[in-house]
Parts: structure tokens; sequence; C-alpha cells
């Protein structure tokens, strides 16, 4: 069942011509910039940041982060004065640029249906770009975030890869606390918005006059009638395929990351309710599992011939082990760290590797990439409780 719709930005609910529109910004905001840095310098070093966010793929490195250290030392400036001025630019020059973008009525017309019918609707748009310059657009758009209930906006603040990494779209779903078969992604760019969104095992529309005939699609105002009757495209072998579930344990940890940056510590250990765990433990029972159950069952099946996994009963740990008064920093630093473990020896593994045999004490016959895909199935699970427990009003 589709619970969600990711839509892209430029050129699917704005018009917007980037081959027009990034030339415009870049000259504006380096004309801009001029008493600081010359123009064409700046412009270079920008393009040089901007490049780094593009290449991330370290789910504790945010876009910002990863454009900041390539960008500021570069210049040669302080890095507050910088910031400032660009921040200066955005609200007093960028609005300058919607005169080069084009309204569409109907992507009023989309959002305004979708959120009628119960979906939840995410501006998938590369975050490349801080919030403000996404909200700009937005408004642009005749979709602001004033008047519509976004679940999630994709900005370089707190977002860590971008278009067309398939990490992109499996944080996107992580935040959001879903499974692919659960989501749309809709946009224009068959290279960076539908086909990686359909690796991942996401239902797609390709929003085009003439949409590519591997794909479902047409014009903006045919997707509301189209998911009346979609039936989801999830393709069973993309759940397995290594690629993906490396993209998924990547985009899971960012997305979990995303969510508890800066929590005050007294959401960290409230409870919604007398029988939910709190944040603290939801994080403590993430790392416990990948420590003691997901890294030693793949060393296992790396290291032994058909062995044997034994079943673990994990959920009464968090009393026995007392989650609810433990560090939430060295909590999520000590998950971080085995994560990492993980991926980095996932990444070093061959076809083969991935084929290697186990016999798992609840399901039976299994191999490494099952076992892997049943780890990020977990993940979801609990970025999904953890969505509803900081969304909890409980105190």
């Amino acid at each position: 069942m589709i619970t969600a719709l990711l839509i892209d930005l430029d050129n699917t609910l704005l018009g917007n011509n980037m081959e027009d529109f990034i030339p415009t910004y870049l000259n504006r905001l380096g004309a801009y910039m001029a008493d600081m840095v010359p123009p064409d310098r700046f412009i270079t070093e920008l393009l040089h940041g901007t490049r780094a966010m593009m290449e991330n793929l370290d789910p504790t490195v945010s876009m910002e982060q990863a454009f900041a250290e390539a960008f500021y030392p570069a210049l040669g400036l302080p890095e507050s004065a910088v910031r400032s001025q660009i921040g200066d630019f955005y609200a007093t020059v960028f609005p300058t640029l919607q005169t080069i973008t084009t309204h569409l009525p109907e992507a009023e017309q989309l959002v305004q249906s979708a959120l009628e019918a119960g979906l939840e609707v995410a501006i998938a748009t590369s975050p490349l770009f801080p919030r403000t310059a996404i909200e700009q657009r937005l408004d642009w758009a005749g979709v602001p975030v004033e008047r519509y209930n976004y679940a999630l906006i994709t900005s370089y603040e707190y977002f860590h890869f971008s278009k067309p990494h398939p990490e992109f779209y499996a944080e996107i779903l992580g935040r959001l606390g879903i499974s692919p078969h659960e989501a749309v992604m809709i946009g224009n760019d068959p290279e960076n918005d539908i086909a990686p969104a359909q690796t991942m095992g996401m239902s797609v529309f390709h929003v085009s006059r003439s949409p590519l005939d591997a794909f479902p699609g047409g014009q903006l105002i045919d997707v509301i009638p189209w998911l009346e009757r979609v039936t989801n495209q999830n393709r069973p072998e993309a759940a397995n395929h290594s690629k993906i579930l490396i993209a998924r344990l990547r985009g899971y940890l960012a997305a979990l990351i995303g969510m508890v940056t800066s929590l005050d510590e007294k959401i960290w250990t409230r409870r919604p309710a007398e029988d939910e765990w709190a944040p603290i433990e939801i994080v403590c029972h993430l790392r416990d599992v990948e420590k003691e159950v997901t890294l030693p069952r793949v060393k296992t099946i790396l290291t032994e011939t058909d062995p044997h996994l034994p079943p673990f009963d994990t959920d009464r740990w968090a009393e026995e082990r007392d989650y609810i008064h433990q560090s939430s920093p060295d909590v999520l630093a000590d998950f971080i760290q085995v994560r990492k473990q993980t991926i980095s020896l996932l990444t070093t593994l061959n076809m083969e590797d991935w084929s290697r045999s186990a016999r798992h004490s609840l399901f039976g016959p299994t191999a490494l990439a099952e076992i892997v895909n049943i780890a990020t199935e977990h993940d979801l699970i609990h970025l999904g409780q953890m969505r509803s427990a900081l969304e909890s009003k409980v105190v």
C-alpha cells in the first residue's frame, strides 16, 4: 500500500530549467561576494564544495559539513563572515531568481490532493542547497511550507547523501520509517529521480510529456489518477542486491543520526507510553543487535561452512541492561562505530561471498544477503518506532 509520495522539486513541482537557473544563480552569488572573494575564484571553490557533497557516502557527514570542509578553508577567510554574507544573499538576492522559473498550477493540485487522500508528502530534492533556498522555491511553485505540512524536506543541513546515490532514497525512507513498497518517487529526471528510486524497490512516476517506455509516467496532472490504479512496482530481487543492502545500511544510519541530532536529554529518555521504548532505548537496542547479532553473524557466515545461526531474545535486553539510564552520546557513538564496521566489511565482498549459505533457527536455509536484508528491515522497524517516539506529545 502506498503511504507516501516523494516529489522532486525543480522541473517537477516548479518549472525551472537548471541550465539557465544554475549559471544565473552562480553569477549573482559570485557578484554578491565580490567584495570578499573574486567571483571566478568564489565560483570555482563553490563548485568544488558542491562536488564534495555529491560524492559524500559517509553517513555521519551531512551535506553541509561536506561542503564546509571543502569550501571555507579554500577561501582563506573567516568562515563566520562568509557564512553571514551568503545568508544575506539568500535573503535579498536569491528571491529575484523567481523570475526565471515558471509556476505550474498543477503542482498545488497534486500536493493538495495527495494530502487530502491521507498520503504523506516528502520534498525529495537533492540537498545541495540550504533550507531557505528550498523553501523559497516551494513558495514560487505555489506549495509553500506555511500552507502544506510536509513530512520531510531534504536540505543540506540535515541530509547526508545526494541524488543519484541510492543512499539518498534509503535515508528518506528511514526518516519516514517506511518500506520501499510504501513509497512512490515522482520526478522528471530518469537518471537522478526515477532509476535509483526504482532500484531501491520503490514505485516511480516519470513526469514528462514523453515519458520513457521503461517507466510509468505522464504530466503532473496525471499523477493522482495514476496513483488510484497503481500496483506496487517493487522488484523482489532488489531486496538482496548487495549495492542496495549497503545503501540501506548507510542510509538508515544517516536517518537515525538526522532524527536524534540536537535532541534534548529529556526527549532521549521520554517514553511515549509506559510499555513503549524511549529514544535512548531504541538506539541501545540497535547498537547491541548490531554488535552482538548482525556483525557476528556476518563474520560467522564468511568464515564457516553453512553455519547454524541461533536465535536471540533481544527485546529483554532493554530492562536487563538498564538502557534508559545509559549515556545518549556514548550509545549513539557506539552504534555508529559498529555499523561502520559492518559496512566496511561488506563493501569488501564479491558476489560469491554474498551467496554464502547458513542455516537460521527460525528461517531455515538462508544466505548472507538475506541475513543482511533482515538486518535492514530490523533497522526500518525501529526507525519507524523512533519517529513515533519523537512525534509523541506525551511528557
